[in-house]
């Protein structure tokens, strides 16, 4: 068991546009001060920016029409997307750290509690993927574990130099596409929920054909 802390989003679904715009323009905002501490946000802060933004225009247009409605929902639903994707990846990057969590604009749950943490993931074999060029990473899943994150790198014994390629993927979809072929690459992975991320595993290098 870990003490830690998690980035939660207070919004039960996109049909609250305001809130959704709300909740969007406090994390836009905060991730854009702070994005030496998160990078490797997907979609990138640009696209975020400019879906926020159209919201906004949409919301304050005010016409009242049909097809200004459906363009609000839909503009929401988009928005309320990314914020998860956001929320998971910042769990990812804080690993139960409160203080990191705070710099994201993401709510904190109230008090800290005692969750069970994946373990340490062990990687039992890469194999050429489905696709020219990819890695297919077969892992031992964790029963604490409902998500898995992959990163790469060509440098492992930098350790700033490992990019995330997959953000809570399922333990049976840990595929890693358009790689070099011939061009050593090395893997890690972490198993997660959502209490927090566990440790990283032992790196594996594959070199894909």
């Amino acid at each position: 068991m870990k003490t830690s802390f998690f980035a939660v989003l207070h919004l039960d679904s996109s049909n609250d546009s305001i809130g959704v715009l709300l909740v969007g323009g406090r994390v836009l905002a905060a991730l854009t001060t702070n994005k030496a501490t998160f990078q490797g946000l997907v979609p990138t802060l640009d696209v975020f920016a400019s879906a926020y933004n159209l919201l906004e225009s949409y919301i304050n247009t005010k016409d009242g029409s049909t097809n200004l409605k459906f363009k609000i929902e839909e503009q929401s639903d988009l928005i309320f997307k990314y914020l998860k994707d956001y929320c998971n990846y910042v769990n990812f990057i804080a690993k139960g750290d409160k203080a990191i969590i705070n710099l994201s604009g993401f709510e904190t749950n109230n008090e800290s509690t005692e969750h069970p943490i994946p373990q340490k993931v062990v990687i039992k074999r890469i194999e050429n993927g489905k696709l020219e060029h990819s890695a297919k990473i077969y892992i031992i899943t964790d029963k604490d574990a409902d998500r898995y994150s992959v990163e790469m790198t060509k440098t492992p014994a930098d350790p700033n130099s490992y990019a995330l390629v997959i953000n809570s993927g399922p333990s049976n979809n840990l595929e890693v596409n358009s790689l070099t072929r011939g061009v050593e690459v090395y893997f890690r992975v972490s198993a997660g929920n959502t209490h927090g991320w566990g440790p990283h595993s032992d790196v594996i290098g594959f070199i894909p054909q």
